[in-house]
């Protein structure tokens, strides 16, 4: 057995415990101490895989560190020594100096709080190693497939140790980096980030916004402008090219002139056009460079579901994955991963690479600790124990109730899929308004998500393919009024989840009482927490929760907690 811990102290903070090559526990801090977004050392969660797992500390072989200088957000909380680099790098930006820079900035890279929690669970003299910010994408990406399979594999974010995006080739539990580009010239920074701040959002975390947003503008008023910010370098096509001269705080004020008169939906929809070409040509330049149709994808970049629609229907793409936790709050699976098969090739032993399955791998809550939580809170007198409450919820959103559920492990990565989501009927459209107005109080032109039986895809999906974890768009059928709740505007497309009873044998049932009181095969699903508030974690934070909205209905284990 060889056990490997995956630490991210960076943005979007967590840990991972990878066994034998297969992912046993994995928690992102934020679902542990209700702070979005997390920065810094996962405290609880480095200990929480442990339990989950029923792992002993003292069985780990390897702790994987995710990358060689701590990743920051927002800018203010970076040390003095990683701004400097920033204000130097519009003026020297070659992958010499990134190496330098990593190389430089690792030797300072904070450890104390992270040695701390080693210490405390007695293994501080475990191997330690530390995985590169790109190479913990690639890793989440590549490992999660089928062994025999060769991939193209592509990452992409705002950055992470210098590098923004990546192209390697993965053979077996090998990754080959063939192609990069350096921080400066990210396509995630340099465009759709700074159109985030530039439009008054917040940079590295309100990006899906301005995806939602773009369908309310038109791009061809501004298109031309926004292809003068970055382009594919025309000497070295899989590279991205920084063609506005300029990086973070510097990009605003050219910004301001550049964009000055232009409406904000026309700058989101040709934001979006304009990341989707490049990706499109991006992938179309790698696959010409390598031969490899399979393209498997991680880094926050391909959470845009849109995009990855592009890539998926392309001609010269075979097969598409793209890692459900794409962003960095996946990468200590990828660190545990990466550190996993390097460990086995050096002890020569063979690794086996385990497909990815379902992505609950975070803390669940037994009925005996639900009712412990809901006798000390004052909840008890409004709750009822139900023997099959899966049934009963299907009942309830039949008759036109809005039901949270929070149930079983925590999902993996920023989609909820069904243990911490609300659900409500998605032929009704007022469910929309109810939820974004006296639930969730977000903004208006966010589109919702929907669940759908996996035996009933081709109903409602357009090349429908197993597709669980609500990373990919599709275009819909003629019959997507049962569902119009969980699509677009305008063009109607749904990121849906298909649920296989096998993998979530609860929400399916949900999904199948549903739909033999309504004949109708899927649910509008959308996340179980506040605008601002992460994805709940505990029973506490979920009757919090539905204590501060508008929500009447919530199912824990096998109880319903109602509020009137």
């Amino acid at each position: 057995m060889v056990v490997v811990l995956g630490i991210n102290d960076g943005h979007n903070a967590g840990a991972a415990l990878v066994r034998d090559g297969a992912v046993v526990a994995a928690v992102q801090e934020e679902r542990l101490n209700n702070t979005k977004n997390y920065s810094g050392v996962p405290k609880r969660a480095i200990h929480e895989v442990y339990r989950i797992a029923k792992v002993h500390p003292h069985d780990t072989d390897v702790i994987a560190m995710v990358s060689l200088n701590r990743t920051y957000a927002p800018l203010k909380e970076m040390p003095f020594r990683v701004k400097a680099f920033l204000r130097l790098s519009p003026f020297i930006h070659s992958h010499a100096f990134v190496r330098w820079y990593v190389a430089f900035l690792h030797r300072f890279r904070p450890m104390r709080e992270v040695h701390d929690e080693l210490q405390r669970l007695g293994i501080l003299d475990k191997e330690l190693v530390f995985v590169d910010h790109q190479s913990c994408h690639a890793a989440c990406a590549h490992h999660s497939m089928p062994a025999r399979k060769k991939n193209l594999v592509l990452t992409s974010d705002g950055a992470g140790d210098g590098l923004s995006s990546t192209v390697s080739v993965g053979d077996g539990s090998d990754i080959r980096r063939i192609a990069s580009s350096t921080y400066y010239d990210s396509l995630g920074n340099v465009l759709y980030s700074e159109v985030t701040g530039y439009l008054g959002l917040k940079r590295w975390e309100h990006e899906y916004k301005v995806m939602g947003m773009a369908p309310y503008g038109k791009a061809e008023h501004c298109i031309e402008k926004m292809r003068k910010v970055i382009r594919i370098n025309p000497r070295r096509p899989l590279e991205f090219q920084n063609t506005i001269g300029a990086v973070d705080q510097y990009v605003e004020r050219k910004f301001m002139r550049l964009f000055l008169g232009e409406r904000f939906d026309n700058l989101s929809a040709a934001c979006q056009q304009h990341f989707e070409d490049l990706m499109e040509q991006w992938v179309r330049n790698a696959i010409r460079k390598t031969g490899i149709h399979d393209v498997v994808g991680a880094g926050g970049l391909f959470l845009n579901v849109k995009a990855n629609k592009v890539i998926r229907e392309m001609e010269e793409v075979d097969s598409t994955f793209f890692y459900p936790a794409a962003d960095d709050g996946g990468t200590p699976v990828g660190a545990a991963l990466k550190a996993y098969n390097d460990h086995c090739r050096r002890r020569g032993i063979k690794p086996r690479q385990v497909e990815i399955g379902p992505v609950y791998y975070g803390q669940e809550y037994d009925n005996d600790a639900v009712k412990e939580t809901l006798k000390r809170t004052g909840w008890l007198k409004k709750a009822q124990y139900i023997d099959d409450i899966d049934g009963h919820v299907g009942d309830l959103l039949a008759k036109g109730h809005i039901v949270a559920r929070c149930t079983g492990r925590v999902e993996w990565g920023p989609r909820a899929l069904g243990n911490r989501s609300i659900l409500a009927d998605a032929r009704d459209l007022k469910k929309i308004r109810d939820i974004n107005f006296a639930i969730k109080k977000r903004d208006f032109w966010m589109p919702f998500a929907v669940s759908i039986l996996d035996e009933r895809k081709g109903r409602y999906l357009v090349g429908p393919k197993k597709s669980p974890y609500m990373i990919e768009a599709f275009d819909t059928t003629d019959a997507r009024d049962e569902i119009l709740a969980g699509t677009h505007p305008f063009d109607l497309t749904a990121r849906p989840q298909t649920v296989e009873k096998a993998w979530s044998p609860g929400y399916h049932r949900i999904l199948t009482a549903f739909e033999d009181q309504t004949g109708v095969g899927g649910l509008l699903n959308t996340s179980f927490n506040l605008h601002g508030s992460p994805l709940v974690g505990s029973p506490e934070v979920a009757l919090k929760t539905m204590q501060d909205s508008g929500l009447t209905l919530l199912a824990m284990g096998n109880w319903l907690v109602t509020k009137k």
